[in-house]
């Protein structure tokens, strides 16, 4: 047993050995090919480790800066997500002007995305960073390969978070609280994007019955616990029920 883990750590040593000997102090061409190495056969864990080392013993080498970028590429490639988005941010800091950083921009966003749960019934704030880091590329980039691709993914995640809100809208109808039930509805009617018509149309159809609930069951004592019954008698409450059920049958 000894003599296998003296063994194990021998050939260990000199294998470090032969890898710091690989970087030649007077070639950083040469030793960012080697580093590189790693990467373009993706293994992106020794990619990091050997990376990081020629970006530690050749800083200011023109090759230290796509380093970084494949570093923050190996990471994402590991799923290390957290990892990856700060590498990035860090990248278009260090670099406004590189070439690579819409793609960076680009990155940071499905790097959100990636961590970012698909159920709507989940907490979506990692959908909505994800929609910002876009939008900050399509507006800052607008011609650059990759805005197609985040214009159809910033489509997405707005659906996405329409959809999320209006789950949420319809467990308050669920349980018979009107005056959250049309609330949730009627921002969503009010925020969704145009082109979700099919969700704008529920939402509308949804507030307008819980408009009507709210009329049928309106009461002075209840009125410090509704929301609406502040503002809207009985009659009010039916005919803005009316109102928004007119409004979806428009659409």
């Amino acid at each position: 047993m000894w003599i296998k883990r003296i063994t194990c750590l021998f050939y260990l040593g000199l294998a470090l050995s032969c890898s710091e000997k690989e970087f030649d102090p007077d070639n950083p061409s040469k030793s960012y090919a080697l580093a590189k190495t790693p990467y373009d056969d993706e293994n992106y864990e020794i990619a990091l480790t050997k990376l990081g080392e020629f970006k530690s013993r050749f800083p200011y080498s023109k090759f230290a800066t796509d380093a970084e970028l494949l570093i923050a590429n190996s990471h994402y490639e590991l799923g290390q997500y957290a990892e990856a988005t700060a590498t990035y941010k860090q990248f278009i800091k260090l670099h406004p002007k590189h070439p690579k950083t819409p793609f960076a921009q680009y990155r940071i966003g499905e790097s959100y995305w990636a961590d970012a749960p698909e159920e709507v019934n989940r907490e979506q704030d990692l959908t909505a960073r994800a929609i910002a880091e876009w939008e900050i590329l399509v507006k800052s980039y607008p011609k650059s390969e990759y805005t197609p691709k985040a214009l159809e993914l910033i489509k997405q995640g707005k659906r996405r978070m329409a959809e999320s809100e209006q789950f949420i809208a319809q467990f308050y109808c669920k349980q018979g609280i009107w005056h959250a039930c049309a609330y949730r509805h009627v921002s969503l009617a009010d925020k969704a994007p145009v082109e979700f018509k099919d969700l704008i149309k529920t939402a509308l159809e949804e507030a307008s019955i819980a408009f009507e609930k709210m009329a049928d069951e309106w009461t002075v004592e209840d009125k410090d616990k509704n929301l609406y019954y502040r503002k809207m008698l009985k009659e009010q409450l039916a005919n803005q029920g009316k109102a928004l059920k007119a409004k979806a049958e428009k659409l």
